[in-house]
């Protein structure tokens, strides 16, 4: 039987004038000012030599690649990593430790004693002047009995998102046979398609598949609970002996569905409100009152909290229909385990898992206490990071399960997919659009005479196909993928990433350092719905 195979568009260089970016006409322009001007003041030989170099200049920073970029693309980012070394502002660090307790002596109930206290919670779940700025890890009531749970919320401040997180567990989908893979992937795409209908309250949904340090607990309760022969058997000791020398490279999956909704803006949920001064307070995310002051009962669900539960809900039930394991939805103590995890030391992340049950006890400090960006990577704590972008996904016909190079290898890593559900009325405003880019950048390369690559008609073809999918009802995503990479010493990160980048050329995608804001990048590995404009 033929296999249902994928073929992913190439990504879309759209630019102001016959696809040159705004940077591109800059470049090329200054260049040419530059050369009269040399011409106009010095008609010589050397004014042609100078008209001839900077004409140059400008062409190459505006169409020489380095590294995937060309010049006038570096330029900016070099600028500001140059500010940024310069002033002294590349190592950010938390305020906890500067904040300290509170400690209240006097009469206690009748005795004395002495009452020591953390400071307010708003203070103690940000950083200042860091990538972790504004962000907050809340707790949010999960249902509308009185003792229902709470789950764990992520209130991004910049972004003005709350993210609630489910953890999820497949069934081998690598072992499946083509049939069910096939099934799978249709399910996928149906929980995908509720949730870009016109006017939904979802932002983005994001999926996290990590690959962490095990300390093979897991494996040695298997066969405790599971052993046919008993350890003190040859066979058992030779087993036992097996599990302790693969202790060291153990590995475990962990995969988590992350859903975010607006929380001010554009959103629905924050324009129904109702309170000017309730919208204030989960833009701030100051407290754990931010997410329970807009889920008043009498407000119902209009408010982002009640919005947030209702929608994850939904997707609990529909991944549960798509035959996806969902573990639950994250409290918040099991959900800043997540966040540690990403950049904890191999010793620590090695430990037990979280347990996703949503009343799980006061959650710890999330975040990590020192970030040290270099250029090409970010040191969090005691970890390295490296994260790539997914420039290019295959460009020839793929089965679904084209990513097991990556997701077997066995590195500590993470594998990030964002995803922005695009409304149907939307969609078919911007293929509109972009057909209408694509005739009228046609028509000026025809009259200039520029040449038109293989590369133009098949975004052409992608945009062709988009309009006759949207026709036929199907929904609409803007996505982007990343991969990081952690180490605990430099070292070792980059041996990771040598071998990271050998399993994704075997998986077909195109990956990119990024250069010069792994601090920022590292951000979209973390359950916040960020990566994409």
């Amino acid at each position: 039987m033929d296999r249902v195979r994928y073929r992913f568009p190439p990504l879309e260089k759209r630019g102001v004038i016959a696809g040159w970016r705004g940077g591109q006409i800059a470049s090329v322009a200054l260049s040419l000012v530059v050369g009269v001007v040399a011409l106009r003041s010095s008609p010589s030989v050397m004014g042609v030599l100078v008209a001839v170099a900077s004409i140059g200049t400008g062409v190459a920073l505006a169409f020489w690649p380095i590294l995937g970029r060309t010049g006038e693309q570096w330029l900016p980012l070099v600028a500001r990593w140059a500010w940024v070394r310069s002033t002294g502002d590349g190592v950010q660090r938390a305020p906890g430790p500067r904040l300290g307790h509170e400690a209240i002596t006097g009469s206690l109930d009748g005795r004395n004693g002495v009452v020591v206290q953390p400071p307010p919670a708003g203070s103690r779940h940000r950083m200042t002047s860091s990538v972790f700025s504004g962000l907050s890890v809340v707790s949010a009531p999960f249902g509308a009995e009185p003792s229902s749970s709470d789950i764990g919320v992520v209130v991004d401040g910049p972004a003005r998102t709350a993210s609630a997180v489910l953890a999820v567990q497949g069934h081998s989908f690598a072992l499946l046979g083509p049939t069910d893979q096939d099934s799978r992937i249709a399910a996928w795409a149906r929980v995908l398609s509720a949730m870009s209908r016109e006017g939904s309250d979802v932002h983005r949904v994001q999926w996290i598949e990590s690959c962490l340090p095990d300390d093979g607990r897991s494996v040695r309760r298997h066969w405790s609970d599971h052993a046919v022969l008993g350890a003190d058997t040859p066979a058992g000791r030779s087993y036992q002996a097996l599990v302790d020398e693969s202790s060291p490279v153990t590995r475990r999956h962990r995969v988590v569905v992350v859903l975010s909704v607006r929380t001010a803006g554009s959103s629905r949920a924050a324009r129904t409100a109702g309170s000017s001064r309730a919208a204030r307070s989960i833009r701030s995310a100051r407290s754990i009152r931010s997410i329970r002051s807009i889920r008043s009962p009498d407000r119902g669900t209009t408010g982002v909290g009640a919005v947030l539960g209702r929608e994850i809900l939904a997707l609990h039930r529909a991944l549960d229909g798509a035959d996806v394991t969902v573990e639950g939805v994250l409290g918040p103590a099991a959900l800043a385990r997540v966040i540690g995890d990403a950049f904890a030391p191999a010793r620590d992340a090695a430990g037990p898992g979280y347990e996703p049950a949503a009343a799980d006890g006061a959650s710890r400090w999330p975040w990590p206490m020192a970030v040290e960006p270099h250029w090409d990577a970010v040191r969090t704590d005691a970890t390295w990071q490296a994260t790539y972008w997914i420039a290019e996904w295959p460009r020839v016909d793929v089965t679904p399960d084209f990513l097991g190079p990556l997701l077997f290898s066995p590195l500590r890593r993470s594998i990030i997919l964002t995803m922005e559900p695009v409304s149907p009325s939307r969609a078919a405003r911007q293929v509109a659009q972009a057909r209408t880019a694509d005739i009228a950048d046609g028509e000026l390369r025809r009259r200039g005479g520029f040449l038109v690559t293989a590369r133009h008609n098949r975004e052409k073809e992608s945009v062709e196909e988009r309009d006759a999918e949207l026709a036929d009802g199907h929904a609409q995503y803007r996505f982007s993928g990343y991969v990081t990479v952690t180490a605990d010493t430099r070292q070792e990160l980059v041996a990771s990433r040598a071998a990271l980048e050998q399993a994704a050329g075997q998986a077909r995608i195109d990956l990119r350092l990024l250069f010069g804001e792994q601090d920022t990048a590292f951000t979209c590995a973390l359950p916040l719905g960020r990566g994409l404009s």
